[in-house]
């Protein structure tokens, strides 16, 4: 592997290279000098407000920071501060789904391409930055499902921990960029690759995967590493063995589908953590094959565990703790998005009910796991020792789950809704109601932030059930009924211990990725390249700026030297390739469809 280490200057956001140079202890300027403190568990545990450490800023992934110098009163006065242009992405890259770290006044960014860098925080200065070398059919975007899409990196004591596109999993010194160790986690070329961010809990990596419809014969997983060196502590598969009892979810007879066939159901999103239990909890998105027909099971609940799950693992042996499946998923649902961890009283009372577990006593204290878990933007509360279900409300139009039973949550299907093995039979799907940008919380309000969208209805038929296609995507979409324009975006505020809209905005274009503060306002940009500082407790819109694309990932929000920045990345990747924006590409210039990415990083006059 090579590093390089760069020097160079900031000029109308464009970075220069100016001289391949020696590593940080020769160029560090301004913030950079400060001296380093490793970041320990305890700090991890209990984050500086300055900092945002992780992704969403900290284990239970609020997406929230109490700073709150910013506020309604003065966000008129937000001015850009600096910003920075990175290199285009390359063949194969799905673009920068990430979100930079903060600590101590140093920035910490994945780059599209495989590429690290750190920044003085307060002025973009580049500090130093690594270069991966890649595999040349990597490069090419020839390599078959390899792309880029490393949604960031971690910081735990002296070490950055990153993973990259061919399957490695490596550590970088903080202060210099330089390579510390490297381990293989998986072969590319198999058809699996690390995804989100990694999250190191007391010195266990874990890592987050995707994996194919067509990948090698070894199930999916979430694995841990040792944070000192990379060997593999465990790995936990996302179907279960055959001495597992929930092995039967795969039918009468699981040899129809054995554990060898068993395709995708990808933990591909950062779990949170629950420090106290010491769990990792994260969803498991589709099976494949889809149909449960195809693997001998009737898609009741429990179908074909653990796809369209969460679970819960010990995060020091990788053992299951608990599941809570809230879906069969015929449809690419894909229920991998917010896990948030919250503690609150509950008194559950929707007026759109899908289910209530009429166990709860009403203002009783809960630790919960709350999110909206899956394509269709249902908005979910589970106690999060056990995986009891507690209640669940829909918040843009679905029409794929019927209902919960409240004390089991056993999901009920829509029959209408149900993909069968018959050319002849259409069914109208309506679940694309959000996609990978984050929701967010606020304990200001208790209230969790949903970027839901009224996406399109399709008319889909199960197209083949040969044998290519049995452990793939064998659906089809016959034709699509989109929503009007006018109503696209549809975020939405509610509260958690209720389960009652606080307030919903009707936007033509989608708000993507959100971060609250301390300082009462929601943060979040739309497709139309309009970057938001709204309201938390009414929704108005207070503040907004125009950017150069489109962010479709949550903004962060540090603190140095009492000044506070609000950060956020544009453009992003999921416009031109996501069918439920489709009809707004007309309002984003061919010029900026595919861009490099630039960050750009407010602040409030010095």
């Amino acid at each position: 592997m090579t590093r390089r280490f760069l020097a160079a200057r900031l000029v109308s956001g464009l970075m220069l290279t100016v001289a391949v140079l020696a590593p940080l202890e020769a160029t560090a300027q301004g913030t950079a000098q400060r001296t380093f403190r490793p970041l320990t568990q305890a700090m991890l545990n209990n984050p500086d407000p300055a900092d945002w450490l992780m992704w969403r800023g900290g284990y239970a992934n609020w997406g929230y920071s109490p700073l709150d110098q910013i506020t309604p009163g003065n966000v008129n006065d937000l001015r850009l501060a600096w910003s920075w242009a990175f290199a285009p992405a390359g063949p194969g890259s799905t673009g920068m789904q990430v979100e930079p770290i903060v600590y101590d006044g140093v920035m910490y960014i994945r780059h599209a391409n495989e590429r690290y860098s750190a920044h003085d925080a307060t002025t973009g200065d580049i500090i130093w930055e690594y270069a991966r070398d890649l595999p040349e059919e990597i490069t090419s975007g020839e390599a078959v499902f390899t792309v880029h899409r490393g949604r960031g990196v971690f910081l735990f004591e002296d070490r950055l921990i990153g993973h990259s596109t061919d399957g490695m999993l490596f550590a970088l010194d903080p202060r210099t960029g330089t390579l510390v160790w490297e381990a293989e986690m998986t072969d590319y070329r198999a058809g699996q690759q690390p995804s989100g961010a990694p999250v190191v809990f007391n010195g266990a990596i874990a890592v987050p995967y995707n994996c194919s419809s067509w990948s090698a014969p070894d199930p999916c997983h979430l694995s841990a590493y040792d944070v000192e060196s990379g060997e593999m502590l465990w790995r936990w598969h996302t179907s279960p063995t055959p001495e597992d009892p929930t092995h039967e979810t795969w039918g009468d007879d699981p040899q129809v589908y054995p554990l060898a066939s068993r395709r995708n159901m990808s933990p591909w999103q950062t779990p949170a953590v629950d420090t106290e239990r010491g769990l990792f909890i994260f969803g498991i998105g589709s099976s494949a094959p889809q149909q449960p027909e195809l693997a001998g099971t009737d898609g009741e609940w429990p179908d074909r565990l653990y796809h369209g799950s969460t679970v819960a693992l010990d995060a020091r042996t990788g053992e299951l703790v608990w599941w809570a499946q809230h879906h069969t998923d015929m449809w690419n649902n894909d229920a991998t998005y917010d896990r948030i961890l919250v503690d609150a009283p509950l008194t559950p009372d929707p007026p759109d009910a899908l289910g209530v577990n009429p166990d709860i006593t009403p203002g009783e204290a809960r630790e919960l796991v709350i999110g909206s878990f899956s394509k269709d933007a249902i908005f979910y509360a589970y106690d999060r020792s056990d995986g009891t279900f507690l209640y669940a409300r829909p918040t843009a139009y679905q029409n794929v789950i019927q209902g919960y039973d409240g004390r089991t949550g056993a999901f009920i299907t829509n029959p209408d809704a149900v993909m069968i093995a018959d050319a002849d039979r259409e069914a109208t799907i309506c679940r694309e109601n959000r996609q990978i940008p984050q929701g967010a919380y606020s304990p200001l309000t208790n209230a969790y932030y949903v970027p839901a969208f009224n996406g399109r209805c399709s008319v889909m038929r199960v197209r083949s059930l040969s044998p290519t296609l049995q452990t793939g995507y064998n659906t089809t979409t016959v034709r699509s009924a989109p929503n009007p324009v006018a109503h696209l975006g549809q975020p939405e505020a509610i509260d958690v211990s209720t389960g009652k809209t606080l307030w919903r905005l009707d936007r033509e274009a989608p708000l993507y990725g959100m971060l609250t503060t301390g300082g009462g306002l929601l943060f979040s940009a739309d497709t139309y390249r309009r970057f938001y500082a709204i309201d938390q407790w009414t929704g108005e819109i207070l503040w907004e700026t125009i950017l150069n694309g489109v962010s479709d990932m949550a903004p962060i929000t540090y603190s140095v030297d009492g000044r506070q920045y609000i950060a956020v990345i544009s453009p992003g990747g999921t416009l031109g390739s996501s069918s439920h924006v489709g009809q707004l590409r007309a309002r984003v210039p061919i010029g900026q469809r595919n861009v490099g990415h630039t960050l750009f990083v407010f602040a409030l006059p010095e």
